[in-house]
């Protein structure tokens, strides 16, 4: 039986950047409120941490990338067009990808889901936090493979191009659609 090709979208349906974003929203919530319940402080820590990584993506990634300015999956790129000139999306392709790449972004939800264990353990239970801490485990192992395996990445045209976090996640395999 022949797969058929996934579409390649030009520009995503607002319905998959809607739910990508209310998605990403939700993690960022339930990690600042983990991080306000331990302290306003660690909040407002959290927080900068959380916007400082998304410029990151936006300075290293979508300023290359071929949705640049454009409707991509996750939004990112018409907020990167306002920060950032366009970059050169040779640049997009010369990147690679690896774990300590992505270990910034997993202490995003690690360092609040352990604060929230914690929070758990020393002032009993609650909840909202108990929702909050389990949210990255679900996030990665439920929701994660539905919107990148299924709503993202297999209708990109950036990773028909090249996309090192494709390829990364790929084990080796090539991008490259054909």
């Amino acid at each position: 039986m022949k797969r058929e090709k996934p579409q390649i979208y030009n520009k995503y349906p607002l319905w998959i950047v809607l739910v990508a974003n209310i998605i990403m929203i939700l993690g960022i919530i339930a990690g600042a409120y983990i991080m306000f319940r331990l302290h306003w402080i660690t909040g407002i820590i959290y927080l900068v941490y959380v916007v400082f990584l998304e410029f990151t993506v936006y300075k290293e990634g979508c300023r290359d990338c071929y949705y640049y300015n454009s409707r991509c999956a996750f939004g990112k790129s018409y907020i990167a067009g306002i920060f950032f000139k366009k970059g050169d999306g040779k640049n997009f392709t010369k990147r690679k990808t690896s774990w300590k790449d992505l270990i910034p972004i997993m202490l995003g939800s690690i360092i609040p889901m352990i604060v929230g264990i914690a929070l758990l353990i020393s002032r009993g239970f609650h909840l909202l936090t108990l929702i909050a801490a389990i949210y990255p485990v679900v996030n990665w192992f439920v929701i994660n493979p539905i919107l990148y395996g299924q709503l993202s990445c297999k209708h990109c045209k950036q990773g028909s191009i090249c996309c090192p976090a494709l390829e990364f996640f790929s084990k080796g395999k090539t991008s490259k659609i054909k």
